[in-house]
């Protein structure tokens, strides 16, 4: 289930504002979604609710169509991106460049500063970065 940060700094530069581990596909989150990141991001305008709402749901779709369990969700607050920093990490190994920008990445790409992929010893990380609105 989803479950909540500890709010706690690291190295002084972010705050983790929630995370979540899932141990296997459940489409069933996608639909508590909007519940979950309520708490975490209750004091967010309300574009950057929708917008990170939008790119974790698409992030997380795509983690479940095309990769493989165990998921993991971060949202933090790095100070280097002015806004919420999103991270679906899976267990999959797979390039980071030759991708087809599907139309989930399309959207998180238009809703995003920036956002990529890091390979991790223990899969990947999609990551997003979505600025606060102006």
């Amino acid at each position: 289930m989803w479950t909540d940060g500890n709010g706690a700094q690291a190295a002084g530069t972010e705050r983790v504002l929630g995370e979540a581990r899932l141990a296997e596909i459940d489409p069933m989150l996608l639909m508590d979604l909007r519940g979950w990141l309520a708490r975490p991001l209750g004091g967010a305008t309300p574009q950057v609710f929708r917008d990170v709402t939008i790119v974790v749901g698409e992030l997380m779709t795509n983690a479940f169509r095309h990769a493989e369990p165990p998921f993991a969700v971060r949202l933090s607050t790095p100070r280097s991106v002015g806004g919420v920093r999103v991270e679906v990490g899976d267990s999959t190994f797979s390039p980071t460049t030759g991708w087809p920008l599907g139309r989930g990445l399309l959207i998180v790409r238009d809703l995003c500063a920036g956002w990529g992929v890091e390979h991790r010893p223990d899969g990947k990380v999609v990551w997003a970065d979505v600025t606060k609105a102006a």
